[in-house]
């Protein structure tokens, strides 16, 4: 078991609060809710996580990121214990984390091919434990931002994937548009490889995403540009206007500033 408290960092974008591993977890009630995000993910045992009188059961690799101020009350209901992976998360970005997931009062996501959330744990706490404090800071914002973009890639859907008009329209919609997002990216041609009208798609995709198409492109857009301008820092402004679907640099700026109140070179330059 590794736990660290009071790690918070006032500087970069995103920072851990508290972090632990294989945590012995007791019962825990906030009528008031949390201040930060809070993740919770079952290492081993059962838990059942309470919010709004709705009872959510976290298996093994099953977690949980609740928002903050939303009252829960969460508890073992393994005969053997439950043992937790937990991390709380502030920082200067923080309210940007709803632009980033969207505004719901919980999301939840389990360990999967593309991305397990326990190595994740693992290897933060590492960092933690072994490199200097004011290198490993910045490490560890990059690091959080990149496990919140997993939370909306690999959670934010897992509930309707059973859902045939989902799985017959949104799936394939998002498929297209994460693959296609460099590229014109025109309701109207989605919805007529799909044979329905856009209005349509619209409707469906507000009420399974909870926004339109198109701000779902713009979205993912302002995020391949984030990942761009934070991994690849010899990739020039201009250039990634283009690779990620706008048409000149004047508008992609303005875009993303309007988006994340910072300027793409303002963005980079906290990284």
């Amino acid at each position: 078991m590794e736990v660290y408290f009071n790690l918070l960092d006032h500087f970069n974008p995103f920072s851990i609060e508290s972090i632990g591993y294989m945590w012995e977890q007791p019962m825990v009630l906030r009528e008031e809710g949390y201040p930060y995000y809070h993740w919770l993910q079952t290492a081993e045992g059962l838990g059942e996580v309470t919010i709004a009188n709705e009872k959510i059961q976290l298996h093994p690799q099953e977690g949980i990121l609740i928002a903050p101020f939303v009252p829960h009350f969460y508890e073992s209901i393994s005969a053997k214990g439950w043992r937790t992976n937990f991390m709380t998360i502030n920082g200067t970005f923080s309210a940007s984390i709803a632009e980033i997931l969207g505004t719901s009062s919980y999301y939840l996501a389990n360990d999967c091919p593309d991305f397990s959330y326990s190595d994740w744990t693992q290897r933060m706490l590492s960092h933690i434990k072994n490199e200097n404090k004011n290198s490993v800071q910045q490490k560890l914002s990059v690091d959080v931002y990149n496990f919140l973009l997993n939370i909306r890639d690999h959670g934010l859907h897992r509930t309707f994937q059973k859902n045939d008009l989902y799985h017959q329209y949104i799936s394939p919609t998002i498929e297209w548009i994460e693959t296609n997002y460099g590229e014109k990216c025109d309701i109207s041609d989605i919805a007529g490889r799909l044979f329905i009208s856009p209005q349509y798609l619209n409707k469906l995709f507000r009420r399974f995403v909870g926004i339109s198409v198109y701000q779902y492109v713009l979205a993912y857009r302002i995020k391949k540009a984030k990942e761009i301008l934070v991994t690849k820092r010899d990739v020039k402004i201009k250039d990634i206007t283009f690779l990620t679907g706008f048409n000149d640099t004047s508008h992609f700026v303005a875009t993303f500033k309007k988006e994340t109140g910072y300027t793409p070179k303002e963005f980079r330059s906290f990284y």
